[in-house]
């Protein structure tokens, strides 16, 4: 098949949806698609990107209310008729608004995917979204939560949404050298995720200060982009109004948060919204005990008192309470670390992420 991934940017390939679609297009490049990344814009990691798995086009468009992508989306779409594309799988909001728009073509199927619960949706962007539903043949979400989120936002029927859930790979599981946290005899924890407000690290960060208080031992270290500058320099200064820097760290982004995990006790994730989470998967797979907030797609992977335990958002109380049960009971902690283990194992792989999405390039009677 003829496939084009189309996405509105790409600023990494360590994490979340970006490493999903880095996984898929290698994949259906080792199966022999013909397979091409688009970019409605760069950025300073994409344009510096080598050595990935398939050919990558930017479209050089800003602004997707504009005349200048009006004409270039025409152009594109010119290109792609006489390429005989087969399929146009679009992510994130602009591309998921243009490709249904300009793309729509006889032979050539509409893919979109919605990975979170409605951060896609801005303002009254889900009536755009309703809108050019006749023109998208299929849309596909990463868990149930969320196809049930857009078949409720969206008004969407659902014989046309799919769940397809993310895939793990195998990775090198050499421990990294670099030390995450500073005290042996601490109880470790570590929360991997972009910073920004939807995440809420801020109240990882509170609850940890919390134990602390009560003497608890605890370090938390904070892995991910700093992606809002206020937002991390609100984090930053409340561990310095608390004296917190020997308890609490932020590493920044690191290509394989896997092989630092092995460090830690327990997986924090307690942000507002998630479809499903790549860093629970994580987590899971290498063993670890997970606290997430009961959102999105999270009660799929995390059975509460199964393999990790499920807090309200917003409740740094409840997450306080529940970081101190697994210090308290540490049996516990690991065992369900390896029942996590086992569902990971058993219920989710790259192989599978593929070839479910190379079934549904391949339908024949998709919906119109």
């Amino acid at each position: 098949m003829n496939i084009i991934i189309f996405i509105d940017s790409l600023h990494s390939i360590a994490a979340g949806s970006e490493k999903q679609i880095y996984k898929l297009a290698e994949g259906l490049a080792n199966t022999n698609h013909k397979v091409k990344l688009v970019l409605l814009r760069h950025t300073t990691f994409s344009q510096n990107l080598i050595n990935f798995p398939c050919p990558i086009e930017c479209l050089d468009i800003t602004s997707i209310a504009s005349f200048d992508a009006a004409k270039k989306m025409l152009a594109f779409r010119r290109e792609l008729k006489k390429q005989r594309i087969d399929v146009v799988h679009a992510y994130f909001p602009d591309a998921c608004l243009l490709a249904p728009l300009f793309l729509k073509m006889r032979h050539c199927k509409i893919i979109t995917s919605r990975r979170d619960m409605g951060l896609i949706y801005k303002g009254n962007t889900h009536i755009l979204y309703r809108v050019l539903g006749f023109r998208t043949d299929l849309i596909i979400s990463n868990s149930i939560a969320v196809a049930h989120h857009i078949e409720k936002f969206e008004r969407l029927p659902a014989k046309k949404t799919r769940v397809i859930y993310n895939g793990l790979e195998i990775f090198d599981k050499t421990p990294s050298s670099k030390a995450i946290f500073s005290r042996p005899n601490s109880f470790k924890l570590v929360l991997v995720a972009n910073i920004k407000p939807v995440k809420r690290t801020l109240d990882a960060v509170k609850a940890t200060h919390q134990l602390i208080a009560n003497n608890m031992d605890i370090e938390l270290c904070l892995v991910g982009e700093h992606q809002d500058k206020n937002y991390v320099d609100g984090i930053l200064s409340y561990i310095a109004q608390n004296n917190l820097s020997n308890h609490i760290t932020l590493i920044g982004s690191f290509d394989e948060p896997r092989r630092i995990l092995n460090q830690a006790n327990i997986g924090l994730l307690v942000s507002d919204s998630e479809g499903l989470s790549n860093t629970i998967m994580e987590y899971m797979q290498l063993g670890l005990p997970v606290i997430a907030t009961n959102v999105g797609g999270n009660p799929e992977l995390v059975q509460h008192n199964i393999n990790g335990l499920l807090v309200e958002k917003g409740d740094v109380g409840a997450i306080a309470k529940a970081i101190e049960m697994l210090y308290q009971d540490k049996k516990l902690a690991v065992a369900l670390g390896q029942k996590g283990k086992e569902i990971i194992e058993s219920n989710f792989s790259i192989k599978a992420m593929i070839q479910k999405h190379e079934n549904l390039y391949s339908e024949k009677n998709h919906v119109r």
